[in-house]
């Protein structure tokens, strides 16, 4: 049956996203899309309760989209209140979505407060210290709710054993929960998102024993100079060399992951995109993710689309010019066929 979806709903994906101090807030959403109030379900009284009402609003979600699909916005007097926010989603499709999955195969773990080193420009996290000081007195409560929920629906098979874990919370070499999380993703398929201030042993351990593991880090340059730019601290050479060490101790290409955050008009550079080719070899990191500033995704006009179009096509010209394999995260549909446009235009 076609109706309207996108694939993290379809391939059920649970996100633990955002400020978790807040009693009201949709804690469990299908995405993190910055639309507003994306359809999702709270924290309950009990990890079950928790893990029902999640499986309860998709199944809603997804019974609702197949109606309006059918007959339209208006069902009767019914409103489209859980797909409103989607249709301004780029990934929400009307398509033949087959089967939708019966177990959460995605997670991602990217609440707050929780501590980071890096000042990153881009960063909504970064300006506000509201949200990067943990405090158990405040916080621990609703921690220990996330990983109830998580360790509930692990211990229930609920969850694929190829799900794909997404650590993002923060910085996992301080997180204050770290311990917790290595339990729950120590043997898992298993992205942990890192700015390498810190050469963790434990996750060296991880990566050495778990050939699914990797670490991910947004490394937004390839110069020291704009490193410190973008992340507002100057320790180029040092993650680097950490970077090293993750490759020596895994000895497994393709678990150190790269992203790279496009700004132009800053990190657009030839230096950037010729060094951070350089550092990628040095890794044996075949593949690149390009990626953008997603709190202005949905905002840019044409003048600025065109000029984020033009530095992401550049940098895929000399990915493709190298041997190295690239995707676009978070780019639109129109934007990804732009920038390969643009960058057979530079060859």
């Amino acid at each position: 049956m076609k109706y309207y979806s996108c694939m993290l709903l379809e391939r059920c994906y649970l996100n633990f996203n955002g400020r978790i101090d807040v009693d009201n807030r949709k804690h469990m959403t299908f995405c993190c899309e910055v639309l507003g109030d994306v359809p999702g379900a709270a924290l309950a009284g009990s990890p079950e309760e928790s893990i029902k009402n999640f499986f309860k609003v998709r199944k809603s979600f997804i019974e609702e989209s197949k109606k309006i699909s059918l007959f339209g916005t208006q069902l009767a007097g019914e409103s489209a209140n859980l797909t409103d926010k989607c249709k301004k989603c780029a990934h929400f499709k009307m398509m033949d979505w087959g089967k939708s999955e019966a177990l959460i195969n995605y997670i991602n773990l990217s609440t707050y407060p929780a501590p980071c080193q890096c000042k990153c420009m881009y960063c909504g996290i970064a300006q506000n210290s509201e949200l990067r000081i943990y405090q158990a007195q405040k916080h621990q409560l609703y921690y220990e709710k996330v990983f109830d929920v998580l360790e509930y629906a692990k211990n229930k098979n609920l969850i694929s054993p190829e799900a794909l874990w997404q650590i993002s919370s923060g910085e996992i070499t301080i997180h204050p929960f770290k311990e917790r999380i290595f339990n729950l993703v120590r043997y898992k398929h298993v992205h942990f998102y890192t700015n390498c201030f810190i050469f963790d042993e434990e996750i060296a351990q991880i990566l050495k024993s778990n050939p699914y593991a990797a670490i991910n880090l947004s490394i937004d340059s390839g110069t020291s100079q704009t490193w410190k730019k973008i992340k507002g601290v100057d320790n180029f050479a040092v993650v680097t060399e950490n970077l090293v060490k993750y490759f020596t101790s895994s000895s497994r290409p393709g678990q150190i992951t790269l992203k790279y955050i496009i700004l132009p008009g800053i990190n657009d550079t030839a230096d950037d995109f010729t060094f951070v080719v350089e550092i990628m070899k040095i890794l044996k990191t075949g593949h690149l993710t390009l990626s953008r500033d997603t709190g202005i995704k949905y905002f840019l006009g044409d003048e600025e689309s065109e000029k984020l179009v033009k530095s992401a096509g550049r940098l895929v010209s000399l990915l493709q010019k190298n041997g190295l394999s690239f995707d676009m995260f978070t780019y639109l549909p129109e934007e990804r066929e732009n920038i390969i446009a643009y960058a057979k235009e530079t060859v």
